[in-house]
């Protein structure tokens, strides 16, 4: 009794997990990028509040200062907006991440099986032989006495 061969099975969870993984790169490079722009958007910010107390020193326009306030504001703005952003695509990869953790756990488990089914056959056979090899100690046996 030839076991299932477990090879198509075992290679379709390779590919679920290959994919997981793939999605979960994918994911993470998004939020590099959210991270990279998170960073620009804080640089940008410092950089207008050195520069409006610069010109506040150096004494400026009201206009001026409004214009700064409203780019300040605009800028803050933004920055609020990819720091929501970053937290999502964050869940997004720890999600992406747990999925990839129970795909290879799924393979790992069909993998384990494959190799208990392959002892258990491997046992199988060896007690067949072992019963043929009784057996024909018993025949040549039987002959001799004859």
């Amino acid at each position: 009794m030839k076991p299932f061969s477990m090879h198509a099975v075992l290679k379709y969870r390779q590919q679920l997990e290959d994919s997981a993984r793939q999605a979960m790169y994918q994911a993470m490079e998004i939020e590099a990028r959210l991270q990279e722009a998170l960073l620009r958007t804080e640089k940008e910010l410092t950089e207008l509040y050195v520069d409006q107390r610069r010109d506040q020193e150096q004494g400026t326009t009201v206009d001026r200062l409004r214009l700064f306030e409203s780019r300040i504001d605009l800028v803050r703005r933004e920055l609020e907006t990819r720091q929501t952003e970053l937290g999502k695509q964050q869940a997004l990869v720890a999600q992406k991440r747990q999925m990839l953790v129970k795909k290879s756990k799924d393979r790992k488990i069909i993998e384990k099986l494959r190799e208990q089914q392959n002892a258990a056959y491997a046992r199988f056979l060896e007690k067949k032989q072992l019963a043929m090899l009784d057996e024909i100690a018993v025949l040549s046996h039987e002959r001799k006495q004859h």
